[in-house]
C-alpha cells in the first residue's frame, strides 16, 4: 500500500527504476521485464541471419519447453514445417492453459505460418485462434497481424468478422482507433446473416438502439443455428442494452442467457451473463448477491489467469465493499486492480476510477483527486468516454466534499458536456447527477439544479437507493426554496431507504446533509443529533475522510455554543455572524464558508461586511486579532 501511495504521489524510486512520473512508469511496464525479455531484445537488434542463428542457439539453451519451441519456430521464419507447426500449436495450447495469453497468441501465429499452404483450413483456424488469444492479452499489434493473415486466407464472412472483432477486443475500452472496423463488420455481415451473431457485444459501442436491435437478431440467429455459446453472448448484450435503455425486460433476458449454462470463461468473463448478473446486482444494491457471484467468478478467473478479467472482478468487488461500507476491503480490492493494471500495461482509466472511489471513502480526499486526475487523462488519451466521465465524477464528488464548490461545478459541467448523448444511462448505473445537483445548489445555481432534477427518469423507483439519492438532492433544493421542514422530512425518508438497503455511507451522508440544514437554521440540538448519527456510521465503516469532515462540523457546533455565551463580548454579533467569523478566522474562503453554512457566497460577502463594521476591522487578519481579544 505504501508503494502504491508513492506511485499516486509521484514519489519514490519508480517501477523498474524509471523515475517517479507515474505516466512514464506505466508506459515502461506494459510488459514484464525479465531476463528472457532481455535476450529477445538482443536478438531483435540483430540482422535476419543473426536472429535465425540466435534463436536456434536459444532453443537449445532454454529450459522451458514452451519457450524452447518458440525459439525453434522463430529460427524458421520463411519456411513451412508441419511437424514444427504441430509442436508450436501444442506449445501455444499449453501457454493458454497457463494463462500466458500473449505468448499463446504469438505461438499460434507461428504455428499457422509454419503450417503448409496445402492445408488452408488448418492455417486459417490457427490464425483465428491467434487473433482471439491476442484479444484476450490486449495485444492489438499481434491481433492485427493475425487478422490480416485471416483476411488473406479467403475466410467466410463470419470468420472475417471474428478476426476483425478480435482486433476491436484487443483495444479494450480504448476504441479511438478502431471505429472503422465496426462498419467493415456490418458490411461483411450483410452478405451472410449468420455472421451478424458474431458482432454481439461490440455493437454496444455504437448507437444503443442499434445495438439492441442487432443483439436481438443475433440471439435469434444463434438459437436457430444451435450455437448456445453465441446465443448466451447475444442475450447478454441484449440484456445490457435493455437495462441501459429501459426497454424490454432485461432481467428475463439475462435469465434466459444464464439458463443456457455456458461456462463464464467461454467468451471471456467480462462478456458472460454471469458477470453481467453480478453487475446488475451492484446497480440494484443487491450487494450480498453481487459479492457471491463475483467470488465464484474470481475463482474461475484465477484458475485461467486472465488478467483483464481479474482486474474487472477486483474492481467490481471494490464497488460492492464501498456500497457496503467496508472501506478497508474496498481499498484492498482497488489496490490489487491498480497494481495489476500497471504491471500488465492495461488502461489506467478504469482502475484509477475505482481507486479514487475507494480512496474517497476509506483513504484520503487528496489521493482520490490524484487518482481521478490520472484516470481521466488515461481515458481521454485512449478514447474511453465511459471511464473519463467516471473519473470526472470522482473529481467533482471529492471537490464537493472538501468544499471546493467551484471546482465541483466545473468538473460536473465538463462531464455533462462529454457524456455520450447516444447513451441514455440508467440512473442506477452511473449515479453522478445527484452529486452535481448538490454542487449546483451549494453554488447558488438553483435554476440549473432544478433543470437537472427534472431529468430524473419516471421509470426509476423513488423508494430505491437510486431514488433516495435523488430525493436527498431534491431536499437540498427545497431548503433553499424556503421549504425547510419538507426538506428535513425527505432527508429522514431517504436515510431510512439507505438503512433498509444496507448502505451505511449513503445513510451517513444523508444525516450529514440534514445536520447542515438544521444548523443553518439555528436548530442546534437537531443538528448535533444528525451529525452524531453520521459520525457513528462513518466510524463503524472506517470512512476516515468523511469522519474527519463530520467531526469538524461537531467541533464547530460546539464552538458556536461557546460563542453564544460570549455574544456580548463579540460586539453584538448574531449567531450566524459569529459562526461566519469563526470560519473565516480559521482560514475558510468565502466559498467554503458558504458551503459550511449552507448559504450563498453573496450572503457570506454581505454578512462579512457587517461583521467588519461591528468589530471595526478591515481584513481577515484584523478579524482574527479582534476575535482573540474578545475571547481572551
Amino acid at each position: 500500500m505504501a508503494d502504491r501511495a508513492a506511485w499516486a504521489c509521484g514519489t519514490g524510486p519508480g517501477l523498474l527504476g524509471y523515475g517517479s512520473d507515474p505516466w512514464c512508469r506505466w508506459r515502461t511496464c506494459r510488459r514484464y521485464w525479465v531476463p528472457r525479455a532481455l535476450a529477445d531484445g538482443v536478438v531483435g537488434s540483430a540482422g535476419q541471419q543473426e536472429r535465425t542463428d540466435a534463436h536456434r542457439s536459444l532453443a537449445y539453451a532454454e529450459a522451458d519447453p514452451v519457450h524452447a519451441v518458440r525459439h525453434r519456430a522463430l529460427s524458421r521464419p520463411e519456411a513451412t514445417d508441419p511437424c514444427l507447426a504441430e509442436d508450436t500449436a501444442e506449445a501455444a495450447g499449453r501457454a493458454r492453459a497457463d494463462g500466458e495469453r500473449a505468448l499463446s497468441a504469438e505461438l499460434f501465429v507461428l504455428a499457422a505460418e509454419l503450417t503448409p499452404v496445402n492445408r488452408p483450413a488448418l492455417r486459417l483456424s490457427r490464425f483465428l485462434t491467434a487473433a482471439r488469444e491476442a484479444a484476450a492479452a490486449g495485444d492489438s499489434n499481434l491481433a492485427r497481424r493475425a487478422a490480416n493473415a485471416v483476411a488473406a486466407s479467403r475466410p467466410t464472412p463470419a470468420e472475417h468478422v471474428a478476426a476483425l472483432l478480435a482486433v476491436v477486443d484487443s483495444h479494450s475500452q480504448a476504441l479511438a482507433g478502431v471505429a472503422g472496423l465496426f462498419e467493415r463488420c456490418r458490411r461483411l455481415a450483410s452478405s451472410d446473416p449468420q455472421s451478424l451473431a458474431a458482432i454481439r457485444a461490440n455493437v454496444s459501442n455504437s448507437d444503443p438502439h442499434e445495438a439492441l436491435g442487432a443483439a436481438r437478431k443475433a440471439a435469434e440467429l444463434a438459437r436457430s443455428a444451435g450455437r448456445p455459446a453465441l446465443e448466451a453472448a447475444s442475450l447478454t448484450m441484449r440484456a445490457r442494452m435493455e437495462r441501459v435503455l429501459n426497454e424490454g425486460d432485461s432481467r428475463a433476458t439475462l435469465d434466459r442467457a444464464l439458463a443456457l449454462d455456458v461456462a463464464a470463461e467461454a467468451d471471456g468473463i467480462a462478456n458472460s451473463p454471469q458477470y453481467l448478473a453480478a453487475r446488475h446486482a451492484i446497480f440494484d444494491d443487491r450487494l450480498a448477491e453481487a459479492r457471491s457471484r463475483l467470488t465464484v467468478l474470481l475463482a474461475v478467473a484465477e484458475q485461467h489467469v486472465q488478467e483483464e478479467d481479474l482486474v474487472d472482478i477486483w474492481r467490481s468487488l471494490a464497488e460492492v465493499e464501498v456500497r457496503s461500507g467496508a472501506c478497508a476491503k474496498a481499498l484492498a480490492w482497488a489496490g490489487k486492480a491498480l497494481d495489476a493494471s500497471v504491471a500488465a500495461g492495461l488502461s489506467l482509466g478504469p482502475a484509477c476510477y475505482t481507486t479514487a472511489l475507494a480512496q474517497s471513502t476509506g483513504g484520503s480526499f487528496a489521493a482520490a483527486l490524484r487518482y481521478a486526475a490520472y484516470g481521466e487523462r488515461a481515458a481521454r488519451e485512449e478514447g474511453d468516454v465511459l471511464h473519463r466521465n467516471r473519473n470526472l465524477w470522482m473529481a467533482g464528488a471529492v471537490r464537493l466534499h472538501t468544499g471546493d464548490i467551484n471546482g465541483a461545478v466545473t468538473a460536473f459541467a465538463l462531464l455533462d458536456r462529454t457524456e455520450d448523448s447516444r447513451r441514455p444511462a440508467d440512473p442506477s448505473v452511473f449515479r453522478w447527477q445527484p452529486d452535481a445537483i448538490e454542487a449546483l445548489v451549494a453554488a447558488g445555481e438553483l435554476t440549473s439544479a432544478q433543470n437537472m432534477i427534472l431529468t430524473f427518469p419516471a421509470t426509476a423507483r423513488q423508494d430505491s437507493a437510486t431514488g433516495a439519492g435523488w430525493t436527498r438532492a431534491r431536499a437540498l433544493l427545497l431548503d433553499r426554496a424556503g421549504e425547510t421542514d419538507r426538506a428535513v422530512e425527505l432527508l429522514h425518508a431517504a436515510a431510512e431507504v439507505f438503512r433498509r438497503d444496507g448502505l451505511p455511507l449513503e445513510e451517513a451522508r444523508t444525516h450529514l446533509a440534514r445536520g447542515r440544514i438544521q444548523r443553518a437554521h439555528r436548530r442546534q440540538a437537531a443538528a448535533r443529533t444528525a451529525f452524531q448519527d453520521a459520525r457513528d456510521l462513518y466510524l463503524l465503516a472506517r470512512a476516515q475522510p468523511m469522519l474527519a469532515t463530520v467531526q469538524e462540523h461537531l467541533d464547530r457546533l460546539d464552538g458556536q455554543g461557546r460563542s453564544r455565551s460570549r455574544e456580548e463580548g463579540r460586539a453584538g454579533l448574531t449567531d450566524s455572524e459569529a459562526r461566519l467569523a469563526d470560519l473565516v478566522s480559521r482560514g475558510a474562503t468565502n466559498q467554503q464558508a458558504a458551503q459550511q453554512m449552507y448559504i450563498s457566497v453573496k450572503t457570506v460577502e454581505s454578512m462579512l461586511s457587517r461583521i467588519y463594521r461591528k468589530l471595526r476591522v478591515r481584513s481577515r487578519t484584523q478579524l482574527l486579532a479582534a476575535l482573540l481579544a474578545h475571547t481572551g
